[in-house]
């Protein structure tokens, strides 16, 4: 039950980091293990951990691939670990090293929009794709991760719990 919140002004605003304190803030109770906000320019993402896999106590959220122009943040638990770190070419790899999030990335740079399908397990993330200069966002289809959103013209905003978004100005109750 690890939280994730984010903000990008589509109106090329800056994100402000009190706006996305105030938000880890609203929904802190979800973060026992530590919490952690990266902004850059327009865009914002915060994560409240809590520890839950092996896998989880190495990961650091949000994170930010500086190779590919993406970032992620997410609150997931992987179940099929073995299949896609087989399937993403990462067998050489330690597999108590490679975080859930990250098979997550590297699923959304190989399959793109499609890679929700590849994953099995409760999960709620989203990627910033500063080439695309946009969010995509995905949960399990059970919905047991929720994902609360909102958007506007000038703003998308999402958090694991809604009392995270109403820490902005610009949305109402």
């Amino acid at each position: 039950m690890s939280g994730i919140i984010g903000i990008y002004h589509r109106s090329g605003e800056p994100v402000e980091s009190h706006y996305l304190s105030s938000m880890v803030d609203a929904i802190a109770h979800r973060g026992v293990d530590g919490s952690k906000i990266w902004h850059q320019g327009n865009v914002g993402m915060g994560h409240l951990m809590l520890h839950t896999t092996p896998e989880s106590l190495i990961e650091e959220l949000p994170y930010c691939d500086r190779q590919t122009n993406t970032a992620i943040t997410a609150d997931a638990r992987i179940d099929n670990r073995d299949e896609l770190i087989d399937l993403l070419g990462l067998k050489g790899d330690r597999a108590e090293k490679i975080t859930d999030s990250s098979l997550i990335l590297k699923a959304y740079h190989k399959w793109g929009r499609s890679c929700p399908a590849k994953l099995i397990g409760d999960f709620a993330f989203a990627i910033w794709d500063e080439r695309q200069q946009q969010f995509f966002c995905a949960r399990d289809p059970m919905g047991i991760k929720p994902f609360y959103y909102y958007c506007s013209p000038t703003l998308f905003a999402f958090a694991s719990e809604i009392k995270a978004l109403f820490c902005l100005p610009e949305i109402k109750k």
